[in-house]
């Protein structure tokens, strides 16, 4: 027994002193001297020999302990009493002077001596005179400052630190806007929140915004005392109504999220609502700058416009993903293409072809012995009724045609694929003739009864599909000649895009970069912050196609009208932009800032106590399972106690939630059950992981959402065990994100560690791409690692082997050996091959992150831009439309067109390689002839919804005769469906009742019932699309049956209230009566639906449906009452007779 717990000892001995060396950044010598000593000074004190030396080693490690503070002057040899020296050095934990803190920050490049003497003059007066209620001597800043010092300490009951005071001094002092990093867990919120004091005692009304909704009410509400206390109000933007919002905007300092500041924004400027008038854009103080400059500067908030024409896109949508959720991708790269029969698949394969036309394919068919010999003679109009034939072809048969056809058209090869009983895809031919050297290929596989499917590579998939539907959708006839595009020009500019992103969501996975929340698809940021953004869409058909893929809710695709990005907003503030973060980043990151936001400063404030984060050596794993096994082993152990330190608890950061769950599971199975937890989403209730104090053996499972902003708290057992342990389970996007899932421990002076672990297979394919990674390189990767632990293997038995004999005879030529056996050891791991792959990984990751930011720069930020002026453009145009008194009565009904019209402008005519100047003259030359047109009553593109609204407008106002012209209008050009404005033209009828109101009333409603079947049947087919893709299959009470169940519930229920028309109009009609209108608002056709639904779920989705028919222009429904009339009955019985 003795044995066995000497060699365990002695192997955790050896780790001890390799950590040091790889992890404590001391170097072999050092690791020498120092064991050297600690065996010297052992004396033979009555504790195991192993167990006194790890215990103080593991002291040196967690206290980040130096060489130099245990060196002696001359540096040849540790001190004396080391124990006591280390002991001595933890216990003196004290906080950085204010001569320290200035001198780190002076030694950081471009620093300004003069501020920062003026910085340690204010802060060294002010501390002076914080012991006292009142300084009378103090004044100018250094007043300011105490007056709001003496308020954190009345109502927060804390004092500021120096590095505190020092970082509000300089974002005082700077002369333009100024970024300060700030390490986590130093007091970010404090200091945001004695700045924007500052601000608003000046006059100023600063807004301060926060990462999330959740950390800005929770900051609003911690420091709305001390504002108070300061006379200063304080409000935060975020779930408010109206009439709040502009209580809001009045209060000094708001606390708000990009999202709200800029949502308010457009509201107040785009929605001509009254949320904020009066609020000027003086400062900014942004919390976790870089993360909402950087990583989301491109994000862009916008309010959603209802655009009725984006919803009769759903049907090619819904035939686009049945179409690409079938395709089938084989191993080599290629994709099996829709199933076709294989005469359409010549006929369109050679369409474009000058001299191949369908007689000359007749010819050969018939040459192959596949048609009679009569075929050749027949009229061109049969032809592709012959060539329809082939489809009866067998394989030999068709082989043999194929081989004709490469004779007379060498410039052709064929490739035969046919698919074997297993389901695997083989060549069977490839068919071709010499002779030249342009060749053009095409492949496919045969099925049977003449069904085939395209072989090809992505890049001539989208371009066949492309084809393919823009024969199905593109009309023949003339396009719309407007300067605003209309449906047909849309379908046609977009139509790649949506295939693109049809195949870009075949390839997106749930947990991944999504999940399923409420009624559909949400994104997460699984890179940044592992945020679920639930107020976020993609755009261009990605998340409908998403929401097809899950069979949720559909909703319809947005018509961006209104926007402002971060950036923009950013902007707003001109040179008043003050930010604080835990992590600025690099150089190249911090000169993009500098770029984008004229006289930026950037500046790093130090910790207040010297930071103890110990690092461990990373770990690169070629292969998934052993990455799960590696991750769940490291975390055992620093979880469990062992004979020098109790048990420690961990955070593993874990890339996407599916990784999450996996790790989740794989150490589920293991004793630590009991005690882990998971934190990968946003909308959960996480408060007992982030409210509670994590305790001895807890082990937090959590995507980014627990990096950046996430406080945790520590028990005193851990922290004196070591900390928190903070494990990164993959590469990083950037060197600030893995600097803040590591800055979760460590903090305020505590001890932590952290370590990456991650897997190759997990790579992005552009870092892979620039390491060359493939099979060989992880093969000999494998061999390299396989080498070097055998090696070290049997260095460190060695060693274990004479620190045993040392033990046990401790003369001092086994001391000798023992020491000798050690430096063996170390050398050995001094390698840098060993570490190699990690830097590997990081530095191929660096360089894409370089990339990044010059498309960034160079690209993103000038579309983005060029874009915000173009709406600044609209803007303008929108003032005049508004500032025009005489358009008051047909105000909103130009208004919104005019917004559907600018949308699509902007959706199709925007270009990055245009220049401003002449997008800007072309936007300013379109929207004055769409507001002429518009003013002339006439829709300026396809759109009829114009003509329904200005309809209704009319007809609110009593212009009867005016609304059914409109009606009319809308009618004679929708292609679309005609149900309301016949419906609608119907009611204005019989409200005019002009003679004959009657007839003309039946026949609208008639053909608008019969288009409601017609309607009823479109949905039917976007149901069998979507409902026969690959997943989840067959399932009638998903959310997306559900919602076309509602739909066509209200379709039925316009139904029977025009039926009911229908027949009091008839009776009217038969005895020469006359009807009496009743109007209503369209929620009551609820009035009309069985009994049980009013009790269920389904009601509220009924009037979600309502509410959009309602916008889409049928904002009233009638009922009528037939009136006996004398005299109009014996005119109706003389006429008949």
């Amino acid at each position: 027994m003795t044995s066995v717990y000497k060699m365990n000892s002695g192997t955790l001995l050896s780790s001890r002193l390799l950590s040091l060396l790889k992890n404590g950044q001391w170097e072999r010598d050092d690791v020498v001297k120092l064991f050297i000593a600690l065996v010297k000074q052992f004396d033979d004190r009555r504790e195991d020999f192993n167990t006194w030396i790890m215990k103080i080693l593991y002291k040196v490690e967690i206290h980040k302990i130096k060489t130099s503070d245990l060196t002696c002057t001359n540096g040849d040899q540790c001190v004396d009493h080391v124990e006591a020296k280390i002991n001595k050095i933890i216990e003196n934990n004290k906080v950085k002077t204010l001569d320290e803190i200035v001198q780190e920050i002076c030694a950081q490049t471009n620093i300004d001596k003069q501020v920062m003497a003026e910085v340690k003059d204010i802060v060294l007066s002010v501390s002076e005179s914080l012991s006292y209620s009142t300084a009378t001597h103090l004044q100018g800043i250094k007043k300011m400052l105490f007056t709001i010092c003496k308020a954190v300490q009345k109502k927060q009951k804390i004092i500021p630190r120096q590095t505190q005071m020092v970082s509000w001094c300089l974002l005082v002092l700077s002369k333009s806007s100024q970024l300060v990093q700030v390490g986590t867990g130093e007091g970010k919120s404090c200091i945001v929140a004695m700045f924007a004091a500052y601000q608003a005692l000046e006059g100023k009304t600063p807004d301060v915004i926060s990462s999330s909704p959740v950390l800005a009410e929770r900051d609003a509400k911690e420091w709305s005392g001390f504002y108070n206390e300061l006379k200063i109000k304080v409000d935060v933007n975020t779930n408010k109504s109206k009439d709040d919002l502009k209580k809001c905007y009045k209060c000094q300092v708001v606390y708000g999220t990009t999202e709200s500041f800029a949502g308010d924004y457009l509201r107040q400027r785009f929605h001509r609502r009254d949320v904020r008038p009066e609020r000027e854009f003086h400062c900014v103080v942004v919390d976790e700058v870089d993360s909402l400059m950087l990583d989301k500067g491109l994000e862009v908030v916008y309010l959603n416009t209802e655009v009725p024409l984006m919803e009769q896109l759903n049907g090619i949508l819904a035939e686009i993903w049945h179409t690409v959720s079938h395709l089938k991708h084989l191993d080599t790269g290629e994709i099996l293409g829709p199933i076709q029969q294989f005469s359409k698949i010549l006929i369109e394969s050679f369409a474009e072809s000058d001299n191949i036309d369908h007689l000359s394919l007749v010819q050969l068919a018939v040459n192959a012995g596949i048609l009679p010999t009569t075929s050749s003679t027949q009229k061109q109009d049969n032809l592709k009724n012959m060539l329809e034939q082939l489809d009866n072809a067998s394989v030999n048969q068709m082989e043999a045609f194929l081989t004709m056809f490469a004779k007379n058209f060498p410039q052709y090869v064929f490739k035969l694929y046919l698919q074997g009983p297993d389901g695997n895809v083989q060549k069977q031919n490839e068919i071709s003739s010499s002779g030249t050297n342009m060749r053009q290929e095409i492949a496919f596989l045969y099925l049977e009864s003449g069904q085939c499917r395209i072989v090809c590579f992505e890049e001539d998939l989208i371009s066949s599909l492309v084809r393919m539907f823009k024969k199905r959708y593109l009309s023949a006839k003339k396009q719309n000649g407007s300067c605003i595009p209309g449906l047909q020009d849309l379908i046609d500019g977009k139509l790649q895009t949506w295939i693109e992103n049809a195949l870009d969501a075949t390839k997106m996975t749930l947990g991944h970069e999504y999940i399923l929340h409420g009624d559909g698809v949400v994104p997460v940021d699984y890179m940044c912050t592992g945020v679920v953004q639930n107020n976020m869409k993609w755009g261009e058909g990605l998340q409908q196609f998403l929401e097809m893929k899950h069979h949720t809710k559909l909703s319809n695709m947005s018509l961006i009208t209104n926007f402002m990005s971060n950036v923009g907003l950013f902007k707003r503030y001109k040179n008043h932009i003050y930010g604080i973060t835990g992590t600025l980043g690099d150089k190249t990151e911090l000169d993009m800032l500098k770029k984008l936001y004229n006289g930026i400063e950037t500046c790093q404030i130090p910790s207040f106590r010297r930071r103890k984060l110990y690092e461990l050596e990373g770990l690169v794993i070629p292969e998934e399972q052993e990455w799960v096994q590696n991750a769940c082993k490291v975390v055992k152990e620093q979880v469990s106690s062992t004979l020098y330190r109790g048990p420690r608890a961990a955070l593993v950061i874990c890339e996407t939630i599916n990784r999450a769950k996996l790790l989740h599971s794989a150490l589920y199975d293991s004793t630590l059950n009991c005690k882990l937890k998971l934190y990968v989403n946003n909308n959960m209730d996480n408060s007992t992981i982030v409210d509670n104090a994590v305790q001895e053996g807890d082990v937090i499972i959590a995507t980014n959402l627990a990096g950046r902003g996430t406080d945790l708290k520590v028990c005193e057992s851990v922290n004196k065990a070591g900390g928190l342990f903070v494990v990164q389970t993959f590469l990083p996007l950037n060197v600030r994100v893995e600097q803040q899932a590591f800055g979760r421990t460590a903090r305020q002076g505590s001890p932590g560690s952290a370590q990456l672990i991650i897997c190759c297979s997990h790579f992005s394919e552009s870092v892979k791409l620039i390491m060359g990674l493939n099979t060989s390189f992880n093969s000999l990767f494998s061999c390299l690692h396989g080498l070097a632990t055998i090696l070290c293997g049997v260095r460190e038995s060695l060693f274990e082997r004479a620190l045993s004999c040392y033990q046990e005879t401790p003369s001092s030529l086994n001391r000798k050996k023992m020491i000798s056996a050690l430096t063996a050891l170390l050398t050995l791991n001094s390698f840098a091959f060993v570490t190699s792959n990690l830097d590997k990984a990081k530095d191929a990751r660096n360089i894409v992150v370089n990339i990044r930011l010059s498309s960034f720069l160079e690209e993103d930020i000038a579309k983005i831009t060029k874009k915000e002026e173009l709406f600044s453009l609209y803007l303008d145009a929108l003032d005049n439309i508004y500032t025009n008194y005489s358009l008051s009565e047909q105000r909103d009904v130009i208004v919104s067109s005019l917004h559907e019209c600018w949308g699509l402008w902007l959706m199709m005519n925007f270009s990055k390689e245009k220049s401003i100047v002449t997008l800007k003259q072309q936007l300013m030359g379109d929207l004055s002839n769409a507001i002429e047109t518009l003013l002339s009553k006439q829709t300026p593109s396809s759109m009829v919804y114009y003509y329904i609204r200005s309809g209704n407008k009319l007809r609110q106002n009593g212009h009867l005769a005016e609304s059914m012209e409109m009606y009319t209008k809308a009618v004679e050009d929708d292609d679309c469906g005609e149900i309301i404005p016949q419906y609608n033209r119907a009611l204005a009828t019989i409200a005019k009742k002009n003679a004959g109101y009657i007839a003309q009333a039946l026949a609208d409603l008639k053909k608008a019932e019969k288009t409601i079947d017609s309607y009823k049947l479109n949905m039917a087919h976007i149901l069998t699309w979507v409902m026969s893709s690959q997943e989840p299959k067959g399932q009638d009470g998903t959310l997306f049956t559900k919602q076309f169940q509602v739909k066509a519930m209200v379709l039925d229920l316009l139904k029977r209230n025009i039926q009911d028309a229908v027949m009091k109009l008839r009776s009217a009609d038969r005895t020469g009566g006359d009807v009496r209108l009743t109007t209503k608002h369209t929620l009551f056709l609820i009035e009309h639906s069985p009994v049980e639904i009013c009790f269920t779920r389904v009601l509220t989705e009924l009037v979600k449906e309502l509410v959009h028919f309602e916008s889409l222009g049928l904002d009233t429904i009638f009922s009528l009452d037939t009136l006996f009339s004398l005299s109009g009955f014996l005119s109706k019985m003389l006429y008949n007779r």
